[in-house]
């Protein structure tokens, strides 16, 4: 079971989006980033705090370099004509990440996770809008209800399929939502903020095993328990400090190892 904890970790996510050539980070902080960061450093200074502390901020890449909208996508809008004048989304999806980030996005994009939202149209899905819930739960995108069971449950983690409801909203039951197989309205699959948390993108933070734990958790999916219990994580949290988790380079036998020692079998000393 450590080893369904342990490829968690590592994997990252995909979708049948087809994948931008990696752009080179700006030179310096552009012009509409600036304007975003003057009103959110008011309105939001927990989420400027994050992002001023990311490594996305140290190479100049910001609010409107990630959320920078076509036109012509479902979910853009305007957010302030009278500054930026510019289309954003919301969503920050694979797809947009692949612009920078191309071949962990075409790893996430091909991987099981950024398959997780297809649990929507499954038996799974059914018994929790059937079974364990009803369709009381009524938005403009359900206006015959859907399951609040499935909303705060299944979808949290497996992903909802986000519905734009105009001018760049988005449906309440389908956002907010950081599932990893989310679908996102620009038709690519998964969510690479559900390990990377927005909006500092922690790699430390990603490598952790308690991060597979926000899903991989409870009596249907115990991996945590499981893992955290076992000589793997007993070894891991012993050895956290010297990890090197925050390296942007991190190769077992490099920059980290972990060494797994039982005491009745020599044969199993082992570099994992």
């Amino acid at each position: 079971m450590w080893r369904i904890i342990v490829a968690g970790m590592f994997l990252l996510f995909a979708s049948n989006v087809a994948i931008a050539a990696v752009k080179a980070p700006p030179k310096e902080m552009s012009k509409e980033t600036r304007e975003c960061v003057k009103c959110h450093k008011k309105d939001n200074p927990g989420i400027v705090q994050q992002w001023g502390s990311s490594a996305h901020y140290g190479a100049n890449v910001g609010c409107y370099e990630c959320h920078a909208a076509d036109p012509k996508d479902p979910d853009a809008y305007i957010h302030d004509d009278k500054k930026v004048k510019k289309h954003i989304s919301i969503i920050v999806s694979p797809k947009d990440c692949a612009n920078c980030h191309e071949k962990a996005a075409t790893e996430f994009v091909e991987s099981h996770h950024a398959k997780g939202g297809r649990i929507i149209g499954s038996l799974d899905n059914l018994l929790a809008e059937v079974v364990e819930g009803n369709n009381s739960l009524k938005t403009p995108a359900f206006p015959n209800g859907v399951s609040p069971a499935a909303v705060s449950g299944c979808w949290q983690c497996h992903g909802s399929q986000v519905k734009v409801i105009g001018d760049g909203q988005l449906d309440p039951a389908t956002w907010p939502n950081t599932g990893i197989g989310r679908i996102n309205p620009d038709g690519s699959e998964g969510s690479c903020s559900a390990c990377h948390s927005r909006h500092k993108f922690s790699i430390a933070q990603a490598r952790n095993p308690e991060n597979c734990g926000k899903c991989h958790m409870g009596p249907d999916h115990p991996q945590i328990e499981i893992y955290e219990e076992s000589k793997h994580g007993i070894a891991f949290h012993a050895n956290k400090d010297e990890m090197n988790l925050d390296s942007p380079k991190w190769i077992v036998g490099e920059d980290y190892t972990c060494l797994l020692y039982t005491s009745d079998a020599a044969d199993d000393f082992a570099v994992v």
